[in-house]
């Protein structure tokens, strides 16, 4: 019963993989950042035929670790370099700097190559009964494995660490130009690498207390039906993302190249802006959102403003920064609040209703946004307010 749920489950994973990747790669605009997924994809697919071939095709079972082995060091890379292009400023491609992140492909192929050559019978004591196999050779091939299973162990760690810095600069740099983030593909790209990141977590943490415990934590069903999780929910979000997050935008996608790897401490060391042109152009900015009420747009960006103020993007974002001391994202959330503070205290609309009228997407972004302004949620605002004035 057990196997039959395995193998249902991997016949499951197996046909995601393979009605996903097509329609992945079929889109040529899109097809460049997901390129690395679409190999993700098929790793993954290889890989989940080692609960079938074992018992299905046990004579092509070493043909199958001679090619699934070095699929297991595909994952981080192609995991990674697809963040990296959904979450680019500028256009993405693949290059030869990229392709460096691949670099435990190598030696793993190399290891391969001595897995095509070992004995029937030491391979199967190797793979299959866990028993100590004999021969220098053998002992040479499992000390070589080993070692790359610990540096594959330490890669994915690193590769958790990478996305998650890559994350937090992807928001900071949606908050330089955007002043709403709920827009649904995004909100779909957070569901995404969060639950990527949250499956990964957990299937390293088994295989490495599995490995502590001299046990196994997970079955075989289990681990399927987290892998076929992992893939579908990887590919439903995916099929989401029509183009990047952050399409460029003109001269200030040209001004901020390279800013999600450079962070924002020096992006605006060669600006020439001294005290007094910032001060016009923070006078600029300030009679925009005064007489055309532009922070009423709940899809305001930085274009917008640029094009209403006259000031660049890159300007514009430099002077939010230095001299207001925030970014884009928080300085049109002032001006709502500021907006929305009267309408609490002179009507009796819902604060749904307020959010929505004074520019933002959703409850819980006003919530959060007044809270963070104010230190209350808008309603404890309007009951101290109110009672004050009675």
């Amino acid at each position: 019963m057990a196997e039959s749920i395995v193998m249902v489950l991997t016949a499951m994973l197996l046909g995601q993989v393979v009605m996903s990747v097509p329609v992945l790669l079929i889109n040529r605009a899109t097809r460049a950042y997901r390129l690395p997924l679409a190999l993700f994809l098929i790793a993954c697919g290889v890989l989940a035929l080692n609960a079938i071939v074992p018992v299905a095709f046990p004579d092509w079972y070493q043909v199958y670790t001679v090619v699934g082995f070095p699929m297991l060091f595909v994952l981080c890379p192609a995991l990674r370099l697809y963040i990296e292009g959904l979450t680019a400023q500028t256009h993405w491609t693949l290059s030869k700097a990229t392709l460096k992140q691949f670099v435990l492909i190598w030696p793993a192929l190399a290891v391969s190559c001595l897995m095509a050559l070992l004995p029937m019978q030491q391979h199967r004591a190797l793979f299959v009964t866990d028993e100590v196999p004999g021969g220098l050779y053998a002992v040479i091939l499992a000390g070589a494995m080993l070692v790359l299973m610990c540096l594959w162990l330490f890669e994915c760690g690193l590769t958790l660490l990478m996305i998650a810095k890559r994350l937090l600069a992807f928001r900071a740099a949606l908050k330089e130009r955007y002043s709403n983030l709920d827009d649904p593909r995004i909100f779909a790209a957070k569901r995404l690498v969060f639950i990527a990141m949250c499956i990964w977590v957990l299937a390293l943490s088994s295989a490495f207390l599995s490995s502590l415990l001299g046990h196994t934590i997970l079955t075989l069903g289990s681990e399927m039906l987290i892998a076929l999780i992992l893939i579908w929910s990887i590919t439903f979000f995916a099929m989401q993302q029509t183009s990047p997050l952050l399409a460029p935008e003109a001269d200030y996608a040209v001004s901020k190249q390279g800013a999600l790897s450079e962070g924002t401490g020096s992006k605006y060391h060669k600006s020439a802006l001294d005290e007094s042109q910032s001060a016009r152009i923070v006078n600029k900015i300030t009679h925009a959102m005064q007489d055309n009420q532009l922070y009423l747009d709940a899809d305001l960006t930085l274009q917008k403003l640029s094009q209403v103020s006259g000031v660049s993007p890159n300007y514009l974002s430099q002077v939010l920064n230095e001299t207001l001391r925030m970014n884009f994202f928080d300085f049109v959330n002032h001006w709502r609040i500021e907006a929305s503070k009267a309408r609490l205290l002179t009507s009796q609309d819902s604060v749904l209703h307020i959010a929505l009228e004074v520019g933002f997407n959703a409850r819980s972004s006003f919530y959060k946004a007044f809270k963070k302004e104010t230190g209350l949620t808008p309603g404890e605002y309007r009951r101290e307010n109110v009672s004050t004035s009675e």
